[in-house]
């Protein structure tokens, strides 16, 4: 969400934006101050919208899609993140876990977040500056890595029943309030603690993402290139089927699809930057060497033409 100042008192401010296409540009805008890239990996329409209310140096932002989508990167650096699911569908995968309906998890400032989120999820991401977490009670300890909480455990459907109301504050809402709502998570979050936590990783989980980053940090040097997953594995030094494996896991698609969706979003990415080319130029330079195909598989994933798109930027 776009940034906002608060001092503090009076109402908190609440942002609301609806989302009507894919733009990453508008996406990465999902967690204030964070560095996220997000991938449409299923077809059709995109549409979402993104909520942030924000009191003081406190933020709140939450959201819903109706496409499933890859979001990585890195969390704020001078903020830790109380993150939850409070609607899903179906499981998600965050760093290389499941991730489900009611669960929590606690996040270190600056931290790695890489998350499958699945279509129609309704998430919520609660930013605590560090300098403001002894004035709630928290103590730092709790966020030196990421820890997952089961909705199972005592206390965590209460806490992700907090977040679902303070996402859905009203414009009504006084300072007062989300403070008292807030304070209330807080310790109730420092009670649920000492019931048990997970470690936010499993021992796989490293090297999955070590291929993962990999095989794109590759395919976007060689975006150009008719490139194939034999030689890209080679490069890599990895088993096709280790690596096909891997991305099964963590995207539930093949590498080949994977690859196929990188070079859609570069192409889009260019489209709704403004890039004055033709696009069966632009498509050969993004591997897409059959224009026919690419028009095709641009449709099918984003739901419009890459002329549409085109002409839409206009």
């Amino acid at each position: 969400m776009a940034n906002s100042n608060s001092s503090g008192t009076g109402e908190p401010v609440i942002e609301r934006l609806a989302l009507t296409f894919f733009d990453a540009a508008q996406l990465s805008t999902a967690i204030r101050e964070a560095s996220l890239e997000h991938y449409q990996l299923d077809v059709g329409d995109f549409r979402g919208e993104l909520h942030g209310l924000l009191a003081g140096p406190i933020v709140l932002n939450s959201g819903c899609y109706n496409r499933t989508l890859r979001a990585r990167g890195c969390l704020p650096d001078d903020a830790v993140v109380v993150g939850a699911i409070l609607m899903a569908e179906c499981d998600g995968c965050i760093n290389g876990y499941r991730f489900g309906a009611k669960d929590l998890i606690c996040y270190p400032a600056g931290a790695e977040l890489d998350y499958l989120l699945p279509a129609h999820t309704h998430w919520a991401g609660l930013q605590i500056p560090r300098t403001v977490l002894g004035e709630l009670g928290l103590s730092e300890s709790l966020f030196r890595e990421p820890k997952v909480f089961s909705a199972s455990l005592p206390g965590c459907a209460r806490i992700v029943s907090r977040l679902a109301r303070l996402a859905g504050a009203r414009p009504s809402t006084t300072v007062t309030d989300w403070h008292a709502e807030l304070a209330a998570l807080a310790a109730e979050l420092m009670l649920m603690a000492h019931h048990g936590d997970a470690p936010g990783g499993r021992a796989s989980y490293a090297e999955r993402m070590r291929l993962l980053r990999a095989f794109e940090h590759l395919v976007r040097e060689r975006i150009g290139e008719d490139v194939r997953i034999p030689p890209l594995c080679r490069a890599i030094g990895v088993a096709q089927r280790t690596l096909e494996q891997a991305f099964r896991d963590q995207l539930g698609i093949s590498p080949r699809r994977y690859l196929t969706i990188l070079r859609l979003h570069a192409a889009r990415d260019a489209l709704l930057r403004g890039a004055d080319v033709d696009i069966a130029g632009l498509a050969a330079r993004c591997g897409m060497h059959h224009p026919g195909r690419f028009a095709s598989e641009y449709r099918a994933l984003f739901g419009e033409s890459p002329s549409a798109t085109d002409r839409t930027n206009a």
